[in-house]
């Protein structure tokens, strides 16, 4: 397993200031924040396209946070090389957008990067994905459609994280889940009492108008303490 322990919350690239990235990470930086996650939709896998490599390069010399590039696509095998090149220390794919997860895995660790996995809202985790699930730095769970955001949070998804807990506990993968979607201080106790160990934080929590990053990621934080309830 290659998780990594110190990644608790990260900032979603889809919701920065793109206008102004030198303030926006000077911003990330005086904040509890871990990483950034930076989503890549090829508008098959959802309905839109957002971001890209050019927006990617710009961002990489203003931070020297973790860049975890999440390739919500068809096909990302076709796009990796491109991603690395241009700074992501980490690539996650979908089960649902390749047929070779493990092969995709072995590219992404060649070229440098570590692989993790993401679950769309509606996917249902099975025992065929665990190999995959224990060598991913973690895994997101999805719990709205991937590229738009402002989404509101789609209930069924919690039992569907839960679930996916429970399978990796009973086989011993200590795997954590990162919970992206609509993710705030009114969700985040329940995110946590379905398995969420991770954030990532979005329009909804991390960027409120009127407060700095700062005062949000660390009531997010603080939102995380309630005590995990038992499986």
């Amino acid at each position: 397993m290659v998780e990594d322990n110190n990644l608790i919350l990260g900032g979603s690239a889809s919701c920065f200031n793109l206008y102004n990235l030198e303030k926006q990470f000077q911003e990330l930086t005086e904040a509890p924040v871990d990483f950034i996650h930076f989503d890549v939709v090829d508008g098959r896998f959802n309905e839109c396209f957002i971001l890209g490599l050019p927006t990617l390069q710009m961002m990489r010399p203003h931070t020297a946070l973790p860049i975890e590039v999440h390739l919500a696509v068809y096909e990302p095998e076709k796009y990796i090389k491109q991603f690395v090149d241009a700074g992501a220390d980490i690539i996650t794919i979908h089960p649902e957008g390749t047929k070779d997860i493990m092969g995709v895995f072995e590219l992404i660790r060649s070229l440098g990067a570590k692989p993790a996995l993401a679950f769309r809202s509606e996917t249902i985790a099975n025992e065929d994905m665990l190999p995959a699930m224990e060598q991913s730095a973690y895994i997101i769970k999805l719990t709205v459609n991937p590229g738009f955001s402002g989404q509101k949070i789609q209930p069924a998804a919690f039992e569907k994280m839960l679930a996916m807990r429970k399978m990796m506990d009973s086989h011993g993968i200590g795997t954590k889940i990162a919970a992206d979607g609509n993710v705030n201080v009114s969700t985040i106790p329940m995110l946590v009492k379905h398995g969420a160990e991770m954030l990532i934080g979005g329009t909804s929590g991390l960027f409120l108008n009127g407060k700095s990053v700062r005062e949000c990621a660390e009531a997010m934080l603080q939102a995380m303490t309630i005590k995990k309830a038992g499986f």
